[in-house]
C-alpha cells in the first residue's frame, strides 16, 4: 500500500485532481452542460447547412445523423434527436440577425470549453480574438466533413462486408473498433490543440486513451439502463429524454475535464523531468 501511494501513477492521479479541483472543475462541468444544451440546436443547424451544399456532403450529412442516433445520450437521442433536427431545419428560415444569434450561441459553447482547458492547466493568456475566432470557424467547419469523410468510409467498409466481398483483415478490425477510433480523435484533437501552450504528442496520448475508454463506458452503461426508462416514455415522451440527456452531458464533460486534468498533470512531469536533467 505504501508503495503505492509513493508510486508515479499515484502522484499522476493525486496532480490530476488537484488540479480539476483548482480549477473549479465541477462547477465548469454544470457551465458546460447547460451551454451544450443551448448551443445543440445551433450547432447541429451549422453542421447540416455545411454538409448540404453538395451531393457527395449530404451523404456525409446522413452518416453523421446515424451517428448521433447511436452515441448521442443513448437511450434518449432516438426521441430527442427528431426535434433537434426539426429545430434546425426551421432555424434557417431565420433572419440575419437571428442566424447570427445561433453562431454567436456555438462560439459561446467552444469558447467555453477553452476557458476550461486554460484554467485546468493554469494558463493565464489567452489566444487574440482574430485566432481563437478561426480557431473555432475551422472546427465547426472542417471538423463536420472530417468526422462526415470518416464515418463515410465506415459505411463503405460496411456495405462491401455485407455484399460478401472480401476485406484485410485489419480493416474488418478496423471497422469493428470504429466508434472508438473516432472518440478518441476527437478527444485527442480536443486535449492537444486547446491548451494555448506547446503541448506533447506521448502525454496527450496517453490522457486520451483513458479519457476514451471511459466516455466508451459511459455510452455502454447509459446504452444497457436505456429499457429501463421505456415505460417513462411511453407517459411523458420528449420529456422523459431530458434528464437522461442533460445526466449524459455532465457525465461526458466531467470525464472529458478529468481526461484534460491528467493530460496537464503528465505534461508538468515532463517538464519537471526535463528541467532535472538540464
Amino acid at each position: 500500500m505504501l508503495h503505492f501511494l509513493q508510486s508515479t501513477v499515484f502522484l499522476q492521479l493525486k496532480l490530476s485532481l488537484q488540479l480539476y479541483r483548482q480549477a473549479n472543475a465541477s462547477l465548469r462541468v454544470y457551465q458546460l452542460t447547460l451551454a451544450s444544451l443551448l448551443a445543440a440546436v445551433p450547432i447541429i443547424t451549422i453542421i447540416l447547412g455545411i454538409l448540404g451544399f453538395t451531393s457527395t456532403l449530404k451523404t456525409m450529412q446522413v452518416n453523421i445523423i446515424i451517428f448521433l442516433q447511436s452515441h448521442l445520450a443513448p437511450g434518449s437521442s432516438d426521441i430527442l434527436l427528431p426535434y433537434l433536427i426539426s429545430f434546425s431545419e426551421q432555424a434557417k428560415n431565420l433572419p440575419i440577425l437571428g442566424l447570427i444569434i445561433l453562431i454567436l450561441t456555438a462560439l459561446f459553447l467552444l469558447n467555453s470549453c477553452e476557458q476550461a482547458i486554460q484554467s485546468i492547466w493554469q494558463i493565464k493568456s489567452n489566444r487574440n480574438l482574430k485566432e481563437r475566432l478561426l480557431t473555432y470557424w475551422a472546427m465547426l467547419t472542417l471538423g463536420p466533413i472530417l468526422l462526415g469523410l470518416g464515418l463515410s468510409i465506415y459505411a463503405a467498409l460496411l456495405t462491401l462486408k455485407w455484399q460478401g466481398v472480401q476485406i484485410a483483415d485489419f480493416l474488418t478490425h478496423l471497422a469493428s473498433l470504429s466508434s472508438y477510433i473516432l472518440y478518441f480523435l476527437l478527444l485527442f484533437t480536443f486535449n492537444y490543440l486547446t491548451p494555448n501552450i506547446n503541448t506533447q504528442i506521448k502525454p496527450t496520448l496517453i490522457a486520451t486513451l483513458i479519457g476514451t475508454g471511459f466516455l466508451s463506458l459511459n455510452n455502454y452503461i447509459f446504452s444497457s439502463f436505456a429499457q429501463l426508462f421505456a415505460n417513462y416514455q411511453i407517459i411523458y415522451g420528449a420529456f422523459a429524454a431530458l434528464p437522461t440527456l442533460i445526466i449524459w452531458l455532465q457525465v461526458s464533460w466531467t470525464i472529458i475535464l478529468v481526461s484534460a486534468s491528467l493530460n496537464a498533470a503528465l505534461h508538468q512531469q515532463s517538464l519537471s523531468k526535463d528541467s532535472r536533467i538540464l
